[in-house]
């Protein structure tokens, strides 16, 4: 369940549509700028002072140190100071040059009434410090200020995305390979935020209507319309607005933590925050008609996952939020992200509630330094509040919070116009124009099948796309060299038909392998989209490592080809399946297979017997039910996995499968039933553990490739869900429980180690355990005339049971390396007498986050 394939497509996907933008192409020198400003008489720093470029919209402000730094490739010549009871300084700048500039702030001598101005600093302390005590008497009222005191509650939401490319510059424009694309660059605009000329690429429009119930609590959103304009031959339209949907939650700030862009953020209200920011009043002045304190704040460490900013309080002893402007620190523990800026504003209605009519969030992403990057836009309109109206009990109904038309697609010009809350901007309504155009220059298609390519793994020939490049050549112990060449129908044959299938060879063993498999949809709809009713049928002739089991990548990556240890007892297969797959209403999702399954013995293992006679084969014939409950699940399909997005709710499946003896030439009757649960649980500045349970038992007489054949892993990756220092068909149980937590501090420990705080790491500490046992009746150790456990060539046993006691493992890291690598260092903590194993082991992780 990792980001990854989700990040990437958001800002390779939509950034790469430009990929002949080398940095030797986007020349434009960095201007960076360092300094302090301080009290010209007492000498003391002045923390929250403006600092920014005469005629940009580019600036920060100095913390509570009084220093700042500034850097950009937009800047001016100029660098200018604001500050209240100071006479603003400016000072001249050397664009394209490192520099340290200075400033000494001349007092006004001026007092506020409510508020004095001086130079005397002293040490910030928490105690006896006004605004503290002014944040605290916000807290305190939040129940009484944030709208859902309300019984109930409706209201009208029109929500704006829009990604746009950025750092759009002359040596860019003038490149060769854009010439046929000159006439885009007429809807460049430049931003607000930070002066970045930019180019809109994508937009997405959501109208809905929000439902709100204080007992039993339950607030349920109706989408009535999406509109859409993108890549949609490139990308899962469905996939990334659900991501989109992810990284832009909706930001209130009455919670203790806000999620956004897969982190979780400290509001600057929550009950920790005198804990976790500084304040300091600024002013008072006067908001849409409301005397307000202005409240300035900034955490107390820099690379904390906290914001930067200005709220603004009222001043009439009901401490309610009238207006909050934030960013995030240059230092913060964030991937790919510049700048990102949030802007609220509330009003006073129904003489009671105080309502959000407007949000704004952008978000400035870069992969580097240099070079193009890209604006995430998000914008929330509210109006037509009503309050006290109590509606039928199926609008409030149901686990799911999202409710979507069938038809929200399909909305006219009409209906738009007639509903939007607020007009399209010039420029808004230039996307739909320019995406189309761009979109039938064959150049660009050439671009964006090189994109595919790299993210993917596929290359598009019209109807067929060929693919994953990946898996086309790996090797193990027993087939030796292996060399595949398969592919899939793409969107162009049919969206809701895909045929698939592959062919390889094996060098050692001098075998063909391979697999064909069709999908249908039964609802009429793309197989991409949601809800799902797919029928999926599959022959297939390969082989697997017992025990191997990948999360969402192929066990053909040539990367997983190197192995440690002995890895040469493997399964040769026929398989051929018939699957049906169906989401419903209220989070549940069903899976129906039936499964014939031919198992040959390959390498050094045997299917052997006590009086030394063996079997060639096993067939297992076999029905399956498998039962998903994901509340409010969202996910994004990719070309060859569906990837979950995690959230807060959590998973539970149910699974069951029964063989059948004689029917289609099974030679078991048997049933097998597993459940698994897992949960995330945020732990705000501490991070978030990750935590699941799993269980299951198998009903019946069947020898050991029958029985649960724990996850092992003997590659150098680290697999979230496998056992990493556990070899292949180590264990083998009919009866088990299982567990594993692992907790992402996301950098709280290092973030505090001045020589490890620029590094951004992240640590990760984890532990696995299973605890197990084989019953009398299949445990050939203790019946007679059952198949033998598997043992070396020299008759040394190689696969054991887990009466003795539970296998652990456990685990410390480091994320955010270069920001995409992960290394674990893993520990083995007991069965160390087993043959062939480690104690400790290096393994590593590509992971792709913010």
């Amino acid at each position: 369940m990792q980001y990854h394939r989700l990040v990437i497509h958001i800002i390779l996907l939509i950034g790469l549509i430009f990929l002949w933008s080398s940095p030797s192409g986007m020349a434009q020198k960095m201007t960076r700028i360092r300094g302090t400003v301080v009290d010209l008489k007492s000498k003391e720093p002045l923390p929250f002072v403006n600092v920014y470029f005469v005629g940009k919209n580019i600036g920060t402000v100095t913390d509570f140190d009084g220093y700042f730094e500034l850097e950009t490739q937009w800047a001016s010549n100029q660098i200018k100071t604001s500050y209240i009871g100071y006479y603003d300084q400016v000072s001249n700048v050397i664009i394209g040059n490192d520099q340290t500039i200075n400033f000494q702030l001349k007092s006004q001598k001026y007092n506020l009434e409510e508020v004095q101005i001086t130079a005397k600093r002293k040490r910030y302390r928490n105690k006896n410090n006004p605004a503290v005590e002014l944040i605290r008497k916000v807290i305190a009222n939040k129940d009484n200020n944030r709208l859902e005191k309300a019984d109930l509650y409706e209201y009208d939401k029109y929500e704006k995305v829009e990604f746009d490319l950025n750092n759009i510059n002359e040596e860019f424009r003038n490149r060769k390979a854009l010439r046929k694309f000159q006439y885009i660059f007429q809807y460049v605009d430049t931003s607000e935020i930070n002066g970045k000329p930019y180019l809109p690429v994508f937009l997405k429009e959501t109208l809905s209507k929000v439902y709100f119930r204080k007992s039993p609590k339950s607030q349920k959103e109706h989408v009535s319309g999406t509109k859409m304009i993108g890549f949609h031959e490139y990308i899962d339209s469905d996939g990334i607005s659900y991501f989109i949907d992810h990284l832009y939650q909706d930001v209130d700030l009455y919670d203790n933590n806000i999620n956004l862009l897969t982190n979780q953020f400290t509001s600057p209200i929550s009950s920790l925050s005198p804990s976790v920011y500084k304040f300091h009043i600024l002013d008072t002045l006067d908001v849409n008609g409301f005397e307000c304190i202005k409240l300035a704040f900034q955490p107390r460490n820099k690379a904390d996952f906290a914001f930067i900013g200005d709220l603004y309080i009222s001043n009439d002893g009901n401490y309610s939020l009238v207006r909050a402007e934030m960013k995030v620190s240059d230092r913060i523990n964030l991937n790919f992200v510049n700048d990102l800026k949030i802007i609220q504003e509330f009003e006073f209605t129904d003489n009671k509630y105080w309502i959000l009519v407007k949000d704004e969030l952008v978000v400035d992403f870069n992969i580097g330094e240099k070079g193009i990057g890209m604006f995430g836009k998000r914008t929330v309109h509210t109006d037509n509040y009503i309050f006290d109206k109590k509606r039928e009990n199926n609008i409030y109904a149901g686990v799911e919070n999202t409710i979507v038309d069938r038809d929200h697609k399909e909305r006219s010009e009409e209906f738009w116009e007639e509903n939007r809350l607020v007009d399209l901007s010039e420029q808004e309504q230039n996307i739909y124009i320019m995406v189309d155009s761009v979109q039938n220059i064959p150049a660009f298609k050439r671009t964006m099948d090189i994109v595919m390519l790299l993210v993917a793994g596929y290359w598009n020939f019209g109807y067929v796309d060929v693919g994953p490049v990946n898996t086309f050549y790996s090797f193990n112990d027993v087939e030796g060299l292996r060399l595949r060449l398969g592919g899939r129908t793409s969107d162009k044959f049919s969206k809701r038909v895909r045929l698939d299938g592959y062919l390889l060879y094996g060098f050692n063993d001098e075998r063909f392998k391979y697999s064909i498999g069709s999908t249908f949809s039964l609802n009429k709809r793309p197989l991409k989209e949601r809800p799902r009713n797919d029928l999926k049928l599959m022959y297939q002739v390969e082989t697997n490592f017992p025990g191997m089991e990948m999360m969402f990548i192929n066990e053909d990556n040539f990367l997983l080809s190197f192995k440690r240890g002995v890895a040469d007892k493997i399964i040769y297969y026929n398989m051929f399946k018939i699957e049906h797959v169906k989401d419903w209403k209220n989070s549940i999702s069903t899976t129906f297979f039936y499964r014939n399954l031919i198992q040959k013995p390959g390498g050094t293992l045997e299917f052997k017997f006590e009086d030394g006679s063996s079997l060639s084969e096993i067939v297992n014939s076999e029905f399956t039910s498998v039962i998903r409950f994901a509340p409010n699940e969202i996910y994004y399909q990719g070309m060859a996995y569906r990837t979950p997005v995690i959230t807060r709710y959590p998973i539970f499946q149910l699974s069951y499968t029964q063989g059948i003896n004689g029917f289609i030439n099974g030679d078991y009757t048997y049933g097998k039933l597993k459940f698994n649960v897992f949960k995330r649980f945020y732990l705000g500045p501490l991070g978030f553990t990750n935590t699941e349970i799993e269980t299951g038992k198998v009903f019946g007489e069947v020898p050991f490739p029958l029985m649960f054949v724990h996850r092992a892993n003997q590659t150098y990756s680290y697999q979230l869900r496998s056992y990493n220092l556990m070899n292949f068909l180590e264990f083998v149980s009919d009866e088990y429980i299982s567990l594993y937590v692992e907790h992402h501090f996301n950098g709280f420990i290092f973030n505090k180690i001045p020589l490890l705080k620029r590094l951004q790491f992240r640590e990760i500490i984890s532990i696995k355990g299973i605890y197990g046992n084989v019953t009398d009746k299949n445990n050939p150790d203790v019946t007679p005339g059952l198949m033998l456990f598997p043992t070396d060539t020299e008759g040394n046993p190689t696969t054991f049971t887990l009466a003795d006691e539970p296998y652990m493992e456990a685990s410390a890291g480091i994320g955010n390396i270069f920001k995409v690598f992960r290394v674990d260092l893993v520990k083995r903590l007991n069965y160390l007498d087993n043959p062939n194993v480690t104690e400790l082991g290096i393994r590593v992780r590509f992971r792709f986050e913010f």
